[in-house]
């Protein structure tokens, strides 16, 4: 008997947990708990940018190479590279290492390829790979091959990979993201409000008119 009663507090609370989470969730994504930013102060300095003809939408990403949620965002808003109409801007947020030991030098690895021409593949690799080269001690070699397969010469990528120049991209991306309050990764702005993740193609949709 004194199982069963176990059994069921469980259940239950496990239920309230769940309902919790739910709640926090749809409030997040709430128009009134949203982050609104200037849409000029979200592209200020982008440079990982593709648009597809006239701009009517505008999606701005913050994300972490390394972050597992930000793979699945990727994943999630795949759909939207080729969507008409669609501004996509993604800016390099490298989470403390403490929480992602190759933030850093990933974020890094997607600046140097953009600087020579394959930003968005490069980032495209690097969430596909991401177990991969998140399991090694030197990623640095790692990238290098991506960028290799990516038709990129290796000894020009390392350079640029260890150049102040993409330090100070990436820095200037990070400086962004830490003036905005952002606290996490993947943050999504959708037209300059903040959309929690699984709601950015939905949103998109509606803004074209598409739903």
């Amino acid at each position: 008997m004194n199982d069963w009663k176990l059994i069921l507090k469980v259940t239950i609370g496990c239920a309230a947990l769940l309902l919790v989470a739910i709640w926090g969730l749809s409030k997040m994504a709430g128009p009134e708990n949203a982050l609104k930013v200037e849409e000029s102060v979200l592209l200020d300095g982008a440079r990982f940018v593709k648009e597809n003809g006239e701009t009517k939408v505008t999606v701005v990403n913050f994300s972490d190479m390394q972050c597992p949620s930000c793979k699945a965002a990727d994943i999630q808003t795949k759909e939207l590279f080729n969507m008409p109409g669609v501004k996509i801007v993604t800016r390099l947020f490298p989470l403390p290492s403490s929480l992602h030991r190759y933030a850093l030098i990933s974020a890094k690895a997607a600046e140097a390829a953009r600087v020579l021409g394959k930003g968005f593949e490069m980032v495209a690799v690097l969430y596909d790979k991401q177990e991969e080269w998140s399991a090694v001690s030197k990623p640095e070699d790692n990238f290098a091959d991506y960028a290799k397969s990516l038709g990129l010469d290796e000894k020009t990528f390392r350079e640029k990979l260890a150049s102040n120049e993409v330090a100070q991209n990436v820095q200037a991306d990070a400086n962004l993201a830490t003036s905005l309050q952002l606290s996490g990764t993947p943050t999504f702005f959708v037209n300059g409000e903040q959309v929690g993740a699984p709601f950015v193609v939905d949103k998109v949709k509606q803004l074209l008119g598409e739903k």
